[in-house]
Protein backbone atom coordinates (compact mmCIF):
# COMPACT_ATOMS: atom_id res chain seq x y z
CA UNK A 1 0.00 0.00 0.00
CA UNK A 2 2.64 2.24 1.25
CA UNK A 3 4.63 1.83 -2.85
CA UNK A 4 1.34 2.57 -4.08
CA UNK A 5 0.57 5.83 -2.02
CA UNK A 6 4.66 6.69 -3.16
CA UNK A 7 4.02 6.09 -6.51
CA UNK A 8 1.06 8.27 -6.91
CA UNK A 9 2.80 11.11 -4.76
CA UNK A 10 5.70 10.56 -7.57
CA UNK A 11 3.49 10.85 -10.32
CA UNK A 12 1.57 14.08 -9.25
CA UNK A 13 5.03 15.70 -8.86
CA UNK A 14 5.81 15.49 -11.48
CA UNK A 15 2.22 16.26 -13.23
CA UNK A 16 2.66 19.67 -11.22
CA UNK A 17 6.00 20.84 -12.25
CA UNK A 18 4.82 20.33 -16.25
CA UNK A 19 4.93 23.31 -18.24
CA UNK A 20 1.77 25.45 -18.25
CA UNK A 21 0.16 26.65 -21.88
CA UNK A 22 -2.66 29.39 -21.92
CA UNK A 23 -5.07 28.95 -24.42
CA UNK A 24 -6.50 32.49 -25.45
CA UNK A 25 -8.30 34.12 -28.69
CA UNK A 26 -6.84 36.02 -31.43
CA UNK A 27 -10.02 38.23 -32.61
CA UNK A 28 -8.55 39.22 -35.53
CA UNK A 29 -8.46 35.86 -36.78
CA UNK A 30 -11.34 35.40 -39.24
CA UNK A 31 -11.21 31.28 -37.88
CA UNK A 32 -11.52 32.26 -34.12
CA UNK A 33 -13.08 29.97 -31.56
CA UNK A 34 -15.02 26.74 -31.37
CA UNK A 35 -16.19 25.90 -34.56
CA UNK A 36 -17.69 22.28 -33.75
CA UNK A 37 -18.62 20.43 -30.11
CA UNK A 38 -17.76 16.56 -30.52
CA UNK A 39 -19.20 13.84 -28.85
CA UNK A 40 -16.08 11.92 -27.58
CA UNK A 41 -15.37 8.73 -25.19
CA UNK A 42 -12.67 10.43 -23.22
CA UNK A 43 -13.64 14.23 -22.85
CA UNK A 44 -10.47 16.03 -22.59
CA UNK A 45 -12.35 17.95 -19.56
CA UNK A 46 -12.51 14.63 -18.11
CA UNK A 47 -16.48 15.22 -17.32
CA UNK A 48 -19.19 13.17 -18.27
CA UNK A 49 -22.49 14.21 -19.60
CA UNK A 50 -25.71 13.01 -18.53
CA UNK A 51 -28.66 11.87 -20.79
CA UNK A 52 -32.15 12.20 -20.58
CA UNK A 53 -34.49 10.30 -22.08
CA UNK A 54 -37.96 8.07 -20.84
CA UNK A 55 -35.67 4.92 -20.10
CA UNK A 56 -32.67 7.40 -18.53
CA UNK A 57 -31.04 7.53 -15.35
CA UNK A 58 -31.66 8.77 -13.08
CA UNK A 59 -35.41 8.89 -13.35
CA UNK A 60 -35.79 12.39 -11.69
CA UNK A 61 -35.05 13.67 -15.07
CA UNK A 62 -37.79 12.31 -16.70
CA UNK A 63 -40.43 15.25 -15.95
CA UNK A 64 -37.57 17.35 -17.64
CA UNK A 65 -36.95 15.42 -20.68
CA UNK A 66 -39.02 12.70 -21.24
CA UNK A 67 -38.55 11.34 -24.82
CA UNK A 68 -36.63 14.39 -25.64
CA UNK A 69 -33.12 13.14 -26.51
CA UNK A 70 -31.20 15.33 -24.62
CA UNK A 71 -27.85 15.26 -22.93
CA UNK A 72 -26.52 18.29 -20.85
CA UNK A 73 -22.75 18.46 -19.70
CA UNK A 74 -19.42 20.89 -19.56
CA UNK A 75 -17.94 21.88 -22.42
CA UNK A 76 -15.36 23.89 -20.99
CA UNK A 77 -13.89 24.05 -17.68
CA UNK A 78 -11.94 27.29 -16.23
CA UNK A 79 -8.31 26.78 -15.01
CA UNK A 80 -8.31 23.12 -15.37
CA UNK A 81 -5.27 21.71 -16.84
CA UNK A 82 -5.47 19.46 -19.73
CA UNK A 83 -2.44 17.03 -20.38
CA UNK A 84 -1.46 17.70 -24.57
CA UNK A 85 1.87 16.97 -26.00
CA UNK A 86 4.19 19.63 -28.22
CA UNK A 87 5.48 19.21 -31.44
CA UNK A 88 8.86 17.49 -29.76
CA UNK A 89 6.76 14.81 -28.04
CA UNK A 90 7.15 17.00 -24.30
CA UNK A 91 3.97 16.48 -22.10
CA UNK A 92 2.45 19.63 -20.79
CA UNK A 93 -0.91 21.22 -19.26
CA UNK A 94 -2.93 23.93 -20.97
CA UNK A 95 -6.14 25.97 -19.48
CA UNK A 96 -8.48 28.26 -20.45
CA UNK A 97 -9.67 30.80 -18.31
CA UNK A 98 -13.10 31.99 -17.35
CA UNK A 99 -12.75 35.17 -19.02
CA UNK A 100 -11.64 33.63 -22.68
CA UNK A 101 -14.17 30.52 -22.00
CA UNK A 102 -17.30 32.92 -21.67
CA UNK A 103 -15.71 34.88 -25.28
CA UNK A 104 -15.42 30.94 -26.72
CA UNK A 105 -19.44 30.83 -25.56
CA UNK A 106 -20.69 33.86 -27.00
CA UNK A 107 -18.76 33.87 -30.23
CA UNK A 108 -20.01 29.86 -30.46
CA UNK A 109 -23.58 31.00 -30.41
CA UNK A 110 -22.89 34.52 -32.50
CA UNK A 111 -21.39 32.86 -35.62
CA UNK A 112 -24.58 30.36 -35.42
CA UNK A 113 -22.33 26.61 -34.71
CA UNK A 114 -24.71 25.68 -32.41
CA UNK A 115 -25.40 22.45 -35.39
CA UNK A 116 -22.24 21.85 -35.77
CA UNK A 117 -21.12 18.58 -34.10
CA UNK A 118 -18.99 15.53 -34.93
CA UNK A 119 -18.25 12.23 -33.63
CA UNK A 120 -14.92 11.32 -31.83
CA UNK A 121 -13.81 14.48 -33.77
CA UNK A 122 -13.58 12.37 -36.80
CA UNK A 123 -16.74 13.16 -38.70
CA UNK A 124 -19.04 15.32 -38.58
CA UNK A 125 -23.08 14.37 -38.10
CA UNK A 126 -26.27 15.78 -38.71
CA UNK A 127 -29.23 15.76 -36.89
CA UNK A 128 -27.59 17.45 -33.16
CA UNK A 129 -28.37 20.84 -32.59
CA UNK A 130 -27.12 22.67 -29.02
CA UNK A 131 -30.57 24.18 -27.61
CA UNK A 132 -29.00 25.49 -24.76
CA UNK A 133 -25.73 27.14 -23.64
CA UNK A 134 -24.57 29.28 -20.67
CA UNK A 135 -21.95 30.19 -18.38
CA UNK A 136 -22.18 29.05 -14.39
CA UNK A 137 -22.64 32.06 -12.30
CA UNK A 138 -23.14 30.33 -9.09
CA UNK A 139 -22.62 26.79 -8.82
CA UNK A 140 -24.84 25.91 -6.04
CA UNK A 141 -27.87 27.55 -7.54
CA UNK A 142 -26.86 27.03 -11.44
CA UNK A 143 -29.60 25.02 -13.23
CA UNK A 144 -26.99 22.34 -13.57
CA UNK A 145 -26.77 21.89 -9.84
CA UNK A 146 -30.61 20.93 -10.15
CA UNK A 147 -29.02 17.54 -12.41
CA UNK A 148 -26.59 16.50 -10.09
CA UNK A 149 -23.68 18.43 -11.30
CA UNK A 150 -21.38 20.89 -9.50
CA UNK A 151 -19.31 22.51 -11.83
CA UNK A 152 -17.35 25.52 -10.99
CA UNK A 153 -18.10 29.18 -11.55
CA UNK A 154 -17.32 29.80 -15.54
CA UNK A 155 -17.87 26.81 -16.59
CA UNK A 156 -19.33 26.76 -19.95
CA UNK A 157 -22.80 24.05 -19.80
CA UNK A 158 -24.57 23.00 -23.31
CA UNK A 159 -27.43 21.01 -23.56
CA UNK A 160 -27.72 19.14 -26.96
CA UNK A 161 -30.83 17.36 -28.73
CA UNK A 162 -30.12 14.34 -30.88
CA UNK A 163 -32.25 13.70 -33.24
CA UNK A 164 -30.02 11.68 -35.04
CA UNK A 165 -31.03 8.32 -34.80
CA UNK A 166 -28.00 6.04 -34.87
CA UNK A 167 -25.48 8.51 -32.94
CA UNK A 168 -28.17 8.11 -29.67
CA UNK A 169 -29.38 4.57 -29.96
CA UNK A 170 -25.27 3.12 -31.15
CA UNK A 171 -23.22 5.74 -29.03
CA UNK A 172 -24.96 7.50 -26.65
CA UNK A 173 -27.49 4.57 -25.07
CA UNK A 174 -24.90 2.34 -25.09
CA UNK A 175 -22.30 4.40 -23.42
CA UNK A 176 -19.64 4.83 -26.56
CA UNK A 177 -19.84 8.69 -26.27
CA UNK A 178 -19.58 9.92 -22.75
CA UNK A 179 -19.02 14.12 -22.51
CA UNK A 180 -18.56 16.66 -24.71
CA UNK A 181 -14.58 18.06 -26.36
CA UNK A 182 -14.23 21.23 -28.62
CA UNK A 183 -13.33 21.50 -31.47
CA UNK A 184 -11.89 25.28 -32.21
CA UNK A 185 -8.31 27.65 -33.16
CA UNK A 186 -7.00 29.18 -30.37
CA UNK A 187 -3.93 31.38 -29.96
CA UNK A 188 -1.16 30.33 -26.64
CA UNK A 189 0.53 32.28 -24.48
CA UNK A 190 4.20 30.84 -24.23
CA UNK A 191 5.02 29.83 -20.73
CA UNK A 192 8.54 28.44 -19.70
CA UNK A 193 9.75 28.01 -23.40
CA UNK A 194 6.78 26.48 -24.57
CA UNK A 195 5.22 27.24 -28.43
CA UNK A 196 2.47 26.00 -30.59
CA UNK A 197 1.72 27.18 -34.11
CA UNK A 198 -2.07 27.98 -34.19
CA UNK A 199 -2.47 25.95 -36.97
CA UNK A 200 -1.48 23.10 -35.20
CA UNK A 201 -3.71 23.42 -32.16
CA UNK A 202 -6.25 21.38 -33.66
CA UNK A 203 -4.54 18.66 -35.14
CA UNK A 204 -2.94 17.86 -31.99
CA UNK A 205 -5.64 17.58 -30.02
CA UNK A 206 -7.39 15.28 -31.95
CA UNK A 207 -4.39 13.49 -32.18
CA UNK A 208 -4.41 13.49 -28.39
CA UNK A 209 -7.82 12.48 -27.76
CA UNK A 210 -7.70 9.60 -30.51
CA UNK A 211 -4.36 8.04 -28.79
CA UNK A 212 -6.82 8.14 -25.57
CA UNK A 213 -9.67 6.23 -27.30
CA UNK A 214 -7.36 3.84 -28.80
CA UNK A 215 -5.38 3.01 -24.89
CA UNK A 216 -9.28 2.48 -23.34
CA UNK A 217 -10.26 0.20 -26.61
CA UNK A 218 -6.76 -1.86 -25.47
CA UNK A 219 -7.62 -1.97 -21.94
Amino acid sequence: MKKKKDEEKRKKRKYDKMKLVEFVLNENDADVGVFAISLVEDPAIEENFMYFSRSGKPQKFATLNDEKRIVMGAVMIPDMPILRVDSEGEKFNCFFTKETIRRVEELYMINSKHQSATLGHERAVNGITTIETWIVEDSKIDKSALHGFNYPVGTWVACMKIENEDVWSNYIKEGEVKGFSIEGYFDTKESEGIKMDKEDVLDKLRQIIKDSENKTKKN
